[in-house]
């Protein structure tokens, strides 16, 4: 049974793990888009999932376009697979490939033996240069995840691949602190499986311990005790940031600080305040945290926003070095002053 496709001719995630998984092999396979992790992910799945080991040496080649042509890959995919149902060619960094057009003729007409994976990272191909892969292929497009998503992907990621179990609250500290880097958080779930068996919960002392994210001085703290106006619990962080510089760069801390203010902002200036409207704001949240979020922005005056946002940016200029003559702890203490007296 073929996988279901979108609308724009290309198959999702998920079916296309389950169409590999399935053993449902399609002669041609592109993946591109601007989000390298799922093609990465996609592209072990294809090396791993459809030979033996022990056919692999004859039937399995990987090519990368920048050390290959296309006429070197055309030969390899027209060959025949030798004690195996399949030969399988996988072109990486296809970006690379010169003349990458003259694939298109083979792509109309593959080889039945043949399985072709084409993996164009980093950038998102024109539907007239996908035409060809339509009508006999599979194509695959890789999109991020989007910044108000990121902390269910990562429960999700927690417990469908890894099997751990994994807050709400949780996964928002490592969204705020790891960002939306999915290749990274994947790395650091790879590295739990040393010291955690299926099934167990990643509590913030596991986080602190094995990621080396405080528990209690963390950027989603800070923001939880400045958005709460909890005074002594901020000051308590922002010392701890200023002996932790390293992990808490002023840059990062900004940046976090921004995003969280700016939810505040887009949450008065929209008219919409219906549930979706909310999740594409705070985030893809439990509606209690959800709920919490918007009694914070609540108690925030629209002009004491703006003002906070306008600190923020004169300190994120001044923290790349531009008119400031204070060491970065510094500045954080005069920034952090500066916000919780507004």
């Amino acid at each position: 049974m073929a996988a279901k496709k979108t609308s724009s001719n290309s198959i999702s995630y998920s079916d296309l793990v389950a169409q590999i998984k399935n053993r449902q092999f399609a002669p041609v396979y592109l993946l591109h888009g601007e989000e390298p992790f799922f093609i990465d992910r996609l592209t072990k799945m294809f090396e791993e999932g459809i030979l033996e080991p022990e056919e692999r040496d004859f039937n399995q080649v990987v090519l990368y376009g920048k050390d290959t042509s296309a006429d070197m890959v055309l030969a390899n995919a027209k060959q025949f697979p030798f004690g195996s149902p399949y030969r399988v060619v996988i072109l990486k960094e296809a970006k690379e490939l010169k003349n990458i057009e003259l694939l298109d003729a083979y792509v109309q007409n593959p080889s039945p033996q043949t399985i072709l994976v084409v993996c164009y990272k980093y950038d998102k191909l024109k539907a007239a240069q996908t035409k060809s892969y339509s009508k006999n292929g599979v194509i695959f497009v890789s999109e991020g995840v989007k910044d108000w998503n990121l902390a269910a992907w990562i429960q999700n990621l927690a417990d469908q691949t890894f099997h751990y179990r994994l807050s709400p609250q949780s996964a928002a500290v490592l969204s705020e602190h790891i960002g939306n880097d999915l290749s990274r958080i994947f790395t650091e779930f790879q590295k739990l499986q040393v010291v955690l068996p299926p099934g167990s919960e990643i509590t913030p002392a596991v986080i602190e311990q094995h990621i080396g994210i405080s528990k209690e001085y963390n950027i989603f703290e800070l923001q939880d005790a400045l958005g709460s106006r909890n005074l002594s619990k901020v000051y308590n962080i922002m010392l701890n940031f200023t002996m932790h510089l390293k992990e808490n760069p002023n840059i990062r801390t900004i940046s976090m600080l921004y995003s969280y203010y700016h939810k505040m902002l887009r949450y008065h200036l929209t008219p919409d305040k219906s549930n979706e409207a909310l999740k594409t704001i705070f985030g893809n949240l439990p509606p209690n945290i959800i709920a919490r979020n918007v009694g914070i922005s609540n108690n925030h005056t629209l002009p004491q926003l703006i003002r906070i946002i306008s600190i923020l940016r004169e300190y994120d200029v001044k923290s790349k070095g531009v008119d400031a003559n204070n060491d970065e702890g510094e500045l954080l203490k005069e920034m952090i002053y500066k916000i919780t007296h507004v």
